[in-house]
């Protein structure tokens, strides 16, 4: 059973359980400088911030609906490094597409210096905003944990599990996608067809995708065809990848990265194996390093700036009738036709 948010304490209650006044807790949050408070009464308040995930309300709710009509923005990693534009931008789009027809304006939060931290000092910032749209890669958990027992209102972009209470997410059905897309090179022949990717296997993203790559089903059989899962640590260790293909006799992968795909097309063309007719290959629509070649390749999309936009209102929905449960959300991944998909030449 899900757990609803808890009642988030205020200044009155951090007050009553560090034993000072309401007006101390306000000016250790406020760090004023030309009021001394004693080091052990400040460090009592923060003790009990931290124990009782105090969120400060630093700005003063408006008078009709007790809201700003402010949504915060927080990614775990940078945004602006040229790196990370393809895929943050379509995230944030759709967002600012979103609040504006919904009569919000969005607040980006960054965090200073060192790593990225959703509080400090047993407080954090969002509370500037009415609620946060959260998204990442690599998300400190912890942090995520003990922002939805604060009962601050968020929503993650993208699949987040977590430890206790669910939260509420908005994910890219990269599942359904993937199986569409494995059970498509059963209808074309192919009766060898392996799943490889670089990096970490254990991120959410990557094991939906796999997820959807195992429940592949050819049509009227009972028994699933797919072959062998492989995790490279680079792209160094591309060539190997394809001395195992062509033993093994595989004849489609599933690729979880367009890098990936770009590395195995040229490795693959090194010795005279031609894509799609002597191995077909699907891209999984993760971008990340590719070189971006011409190469029309067969896959999915992910949806980044419908994901934005439906996590936009969702969290509106939320905030503006607020619900017990986390509520999740899937979009549909359109599908690339491309051309790095034919029949297999010949039976392996």
């Amino acid at each position: 059973m899900s757990r609803g948010p808890v009642r988030r304490p205020t200044q009155a209650d951090i007050a009553r359980l560090a034993g000072v006044s309401q007006a101390t807790v306000s000016l250790v949050l406020n760090e004023r400088d030309d009021v001394r408070i004693s080091p052990t009464t400040r460090e009592r308040v923060l003790a009990a911030i931290r124990e009782w995930g105090y969120v400060a309300n630093a700005s003063a709710r408006s008078l009709a609906g007790g809201q700003n009509k402010i949504i915060g923005v927080y990614t775990f990693e940078p945004v602006f490094p040229t790196t990370s534009v393809d895929f943050y931008f379509p995230f944030l789009l759709g967002m600012e597409q979103a609040a504006a027809e919904l009569g919000y304006d969005l607040l980006m939060f960054t965090s200073v210096g060192g790593e990225r931290q959703l509080f400090r000092d047993g407080a954090t910032r969002l509370s500037l905003a009415d609620g946060a749209l959260l998204l990442g890669r690599d998300p400190n958990v912890e942090e995520v944990e003990r922002l939805r027992d604060t009962g601050y209102p968020f929503v993650y972009v993208g699949h987040r599990e977590v430890s206790g209470a669910p939260v509420s997410y908005v994910a890219a059905d990269y599942a359904g996608a993937t199986r569409q897309l494995t059970e498509r090179l059963f209808e074309l022949g192919h009766r060898r067809v392996a799943y490889a990717r670089i990096g970490d296997g254990d991120a959410q993203p990557s094991r939906d995708r796999e997820k959807g790559f195992r429940r592949a089903m050819p049509a009227g059989e009972a028994r699933r065809l797919t072959g062998p899962v492989w995790t490279l640590d680079s792209a160094d260790d591309v060539p190997g990848l394809l001395a195992e293909i062509r033993h093994g006799g595989i004849t489609a992968v599933v690729a979880e990265q367009v890098l990936l795909a770009e590395e195995l097309l040229a490795c693959a063309q090194g010795h005279e194996m031609a894509v799609p007719d002597d191995l077909s290959i699907v891209v999984l629509g993760d971008s990340t390093g590719a070189r971006r070649t011409d190469t029309p390749w067969t896959g999915l999309v992910v949806p980044r700036e419908q994901m934005g936009r439906r996590a936009t209102h969702l969290l509106v929905r939320l905030l503006e009738t607020p619900e017990p449960d986390a509520r999740r959300e899937n979009v549909e991944c359109p599908l690339m036709p491309g051309a790095t998909v034919a029949p297999p030449r010949r039976e392996q």
